[in-house]
């Protein structure tokens, strides 16, 4: 295949979300404040600005702190397209990308066995991988193209079946949703396919 033609696939990003008027609780951004390739993530990942938000989070010991901090400090993005406003609805463009998320991994070595697993897996192509906010898990990001005309859900349930026979792993089940939103919490040796940066960077 040619690589200058392979262009990254794009997503929307929002921005961090706020503390709601009505309830003091947070809330997520429903409208994106851009669109962005895939190589932009993937720099946004390994930056300063991605840092300082993950190393507050990940520096703080209460979960439901943690939580909010993720919800208030981290931006998040939504690998399944672009969106004119996070919701089913709002779906302009797909991706081609569905994001798979594994969590629960407290062991630095099984995570790093983990990650290497999965970007030496042969049946899904790895577009983008890295380190989830807390530091326990991964988001994994996978070529998927049209999904052979399946819903999003049922293609989630075959990767998901794969994931648990292949490496007994039981991803979040969030990964089903069309407007599912991903933190893009700091990690510098965060994954990108190399076909994307050869001739886009």
């Amino acid at each position: 295949m040619d690589n200058n033609n392979i262009y990254p696939p794009s997503v929307s990003v929002f921005n961090p979300g706020y503390i709601s008027k009505k309830n003091g609780k947070a809330v997520l951004q429903c409208k994106p404040y851009k669109t962005a390739t895939l190589v932009e993530v993937w720099d946004y990942i390994r930056g300063q600005r991605a840092k300082r938000a993950t190393d507050e989070l990940r520096a703080e010991t209460d979960k439901e702190r943690q939580d909010q901090l993720k919800m208030l400090s981290l931006k998040h993005c939504t690998p399944f397209g672009t969106f004119s406003h996070r919701d089913k609805l709002g779906l302009m463009e797909r991706s081609g990308m569905m994001v798979i998320d594994i969590d629960d991994i407290k062991d630095s070595d099984e995570l790093e066995r983990l990650k290497n697993l999965l970007l030496a897996d042969t049946h899904y192509e790895t577009d983008l991988l890295f380190i989830s906010p807390r530091g326990h898990g991964l988001k994994w990001f996978i070529h998927v193209g049209d999904m052979g005309g399946m819903e999003l859900k049922n293609y989630f349930r075959r990767v998901s079946r794969y994931l648990q026979f292949q490496y007994g792993i039981i991803p979040d089940e969030s990964g089903k949703d069309i407007p599912r939103a991903c933190y893009l919490s700091h990690d510098p040796d965060c994954y990108i396919n190399p076909k994307y940066i050869q001739t886009h960077i």
